[in-house]
């Protein structure tokens, strides 16, 4: 599924040139895609797609889809230095952002999320993570 903004004509019909010659996947080259997808969320903590509808009306204006990039990364890291700059990231971070332990569980996040996460939950994760 391809989903491409279009402004104008001139780029709708750009965007559907190249369904011309369509040629579906083959079962093998499904099957390979979602073995990649498979393997890409088995290494993620946290399976946020970055869509932010999220972050849209949250009273405390949490940028929830960084946070969870954050906390992925530092769950990924398998070096002391690695860790130490995840870390170091996130602190940086939260002094010109709202943090993670700031959310007033309002519940608009996880009512907007198309992937149905626990945000509430996760945020808490990722303050206490964090801050370990």
């Amino acid at each position: 599924m391809v989903l491409s903004g279009m402004s104008n004509l001139e780029q709708m019909d750009d965007n559907t040139s190249y369904m011309v010659d369509f040629k579906p996947l083959t079962e093998d080259e499904k099957a390979l895609c979602f073995k990649a997808a498979e393997q890409i969320n088995s290494e993620r903590a946290i399976n946020c797609t970055g869509c932010s509808y999220c972050t849209d009306g949250c009273p405390m204006e949490i940028k929830i889809p960084q946070y969870f990039k954050m906390y992925n990364r530092l769950k990924q890291a398998v070096s002391e230095g690695t860790i130490m700059r995840a870390k170091a990231s996130y602190q940086d971070y939260i002094k010109t952002h709202a943090a993670p332990d700031e959310c007033v569980e309002c519940g608009q996040c996880e009512d907007a999320c198309p992937q149905h996460l626990t945000i509430r939950d996760y945020l808490k994760d990722v303050a206490r993570d964090f801050a370990e």
